[in-house]
C-alpha cells in the first residue's frame, strides 16, 4: 500500500541548536540542509510531503518537486497533526524525522506492514512512525516520545485490529542531536566529506 510521507523540517537557520558551542550557525544550518536533502533523495519514488512554517524550506522543498504543507506554526507535535488533518484518515502515514544520519533503508521500513515504529539508537525517540488507515494519534514528540507512542499507537492498533511493529534499526536510528552523535564515525565521515567543521 502506498504511504504518504511527512517530513518536517525547521527553518534551516533555526535548526539544531542544541549543538550550539560545537558547531557555528552557519555549520548548523549547512548540516540541517544536507541531512534533509539526503532524506529527501532516500525517499524518491514515494509520496512525500515536507511540513514546514518557513519560506526558505518551502524553496527547497519546491527546487526538488517535493509537496510542501505548509503549518500554521508551534512546535513539532501541532506541527504534524495539522499535517495529518490534511491528509484524512483514509491513507497510510508516516512520520520521519529530518536529521537522520544514514536514511538509504527507509524504504524497506516502509515497506513493512501495520503500524510501524523505529526508536532512535537510546531508545527515547520516535525515528520513523508509520500509521495505518483509520489510525490516527496526536503525537508526543519529545524527551520520552518512543514510550508515549507505543502506548498511543498499541491503544489505537489493538481498537483497529492492526498490527504494531517496533523496528530497531542501526542506520534508522542514528540521529544527530547531540554532540555524542556528532562523534559518532558514519557522522564524522558525512562532515568531513561536506566540509562542515567546528566541532570540538
Amino acid at each position: 500500500m502506498a504511504v504518504d510521507i511527512l517530513v518536517p523540517v525547521r527553518a534551516f537557520a533555526e535548526a539544531k541548536r542544541r549543538l550550539d558551542g560545537h558547531l557555528d550557525g552557519n555549520a548548523r544550518r549547512r548540516l540541517a540542509t544536507l541531512l534533509a536533502t539526503r532524506t529527501v533523495e532516500a525517499l524518491s519514488g514515494h509520496r512525500v510531503h515536507i511540513v514546514c512554517e518557513d519560506d526558505d524550506v518551502e524553496r527547497w522543498a519546491r527546487e526538488r518537486d517535493v509537496e510542501v504543507r505548509r503549518v500554521t506554526g508551534g512546535n513539532l507535535n501541532s506541527a504534524v497533526s495539522e499535517a495529518m488533518v490534511g491528509l484524512g484518515d483514509s491513507s497510510r502515514i508516516a512520520v520521519i524525522h529530518a536529521d537522520l544520519a544514514e536514511p538509504a533503508e527507509l524504504s524497506s521500513v516502509l515497506g513493512h506492514s501495520g503500524n510501524v515504529l523505529v526508536p532512535d539508537a537510546r531508545g527515547d525517540g520516535t525515528n520513523v512512525m508509520v500509521l495505518e488507515p483509520g489510525v490516527r494519534i496526536r503525537p508526543a514528540y519529545g524527551r520520552g516520545s518512543f514510550r508515549a507512542h507505543l502506548d498511543l499507537v498499541g491503544a489505537e492498533a489493538r481498537r483497529t485490529g492492526t498490527v504494531l511493529r517496533v523496528v530497531r534499526h542501526r542506520a534508522l536510528g542514528l540521529d544527530i542531536d547531540t554532540v555524542d552523535d556528532l562523534r559518532h564515525p558514519s557522522v564524522i565521515a558525512l562532515l568531513a566529506e561536506e566540509g562542515i567543521h567546528g566541532i570540538e
